[in-house]
């Protein structure tokens, strides 16, 4: 079985080009890093996708440096998705992101533009949450940033953030530590050791919030129909 490590980049679509449809942003880039079996590198992936409804967003430029100049030649969504298929190609494959935005992108732009490919069936059916997995393996109760994940596993972030294949080969180097059990121990002493001292410091109220704000709720009630009208 091959991984694949995904990374998109999207340019948010203004109301005036959306019709009918509530398709809220395009695609603009893909990011993506092979790894074998055993989560050794052996290729990636980039491509830049031409958005089809309206121009590049100030924000998404500053964010990315994705400029018009950029994606008014490159393949539209059908040509892109199709040449990264036959990138991933046949064998076996299971696939990750940091988050489920990036599936999500996939499937809500196939649905959109009618997009054929088996490619995203593919994907629906093997794929990864890895920030969430991620978030678990440390015992943290909330998602945290690739950039924060990265400092956490003592290690200098590759490129620029925000660019796809940059992100895509980040997030491969922290899924491959996550793989090797006893260096993922080494790596991460600093953060699981601080993650283990704040959990025992809790109290139950830390850890139960919402049930104690709902008990808290009903002592209130009970209070109040018990106090004489004034």
């Amino acid at each position: 079985m091959q991984h694949i490590m995904i990374d998109l980049e999207m340019n948010k679509i203004e109301k005036q080009w959306r019709g009918k449809n509530k398709l809220s942003s395009e695609l603009i880039e893909i990011g993506a890093v092979r790894m074998d079996d055993s989560f050794a590198v052996v290729d990636t992936y980039q491509s830049y996708v031409k958005p089809e409804f309206g121009p590049m967003d100030a924000v998404i430029i500053d964010l990315t440096g994705i400029t018009d100049d950029k994606v008014k030649d490159a393949p539209e969504f059908f040509e892109a998705m199709d040449d990264f298929a036959a990138w991933i190609g046949p064998e076996e494959t299971q696939f990750y992101s940091w988050s489920m935005s990036d599936i999500r992108q996939f499937q809500h732009e196939a649905l959109f533009k009618s997009y054929p490919g088996e490619i995203i069936q593919r994907m629906e059916s093997h794929w990864t949450d890895f920030q969430e997995e991620f978030r678990r393996l440390l015992g943290l109760h909330h998602r945290i940033k690739l950039s924060y994940a990265v400092s956490a596993a003592d290690y200098e972030f590759q490129g620029a953030q925000h660019t796809a294949l940059a992100d895509a080969v980040n997030t491969a180097e922290i899924l491959r530590l996550s793989k090797d059990p006893e260096r993922f121990q080494t790596v991460m002493k600093p953060v699981l050791d601080l993650v283990s001292q704040e959990r025992q410091e809790q109290t139950l109220m830390d850890m139960c919030p919402d049930f104690f704000a709902a008990f808290m709720d009903v002592a209130d009630k009970d209070k109040d129909e018990k106090e004489p009208v004034k």
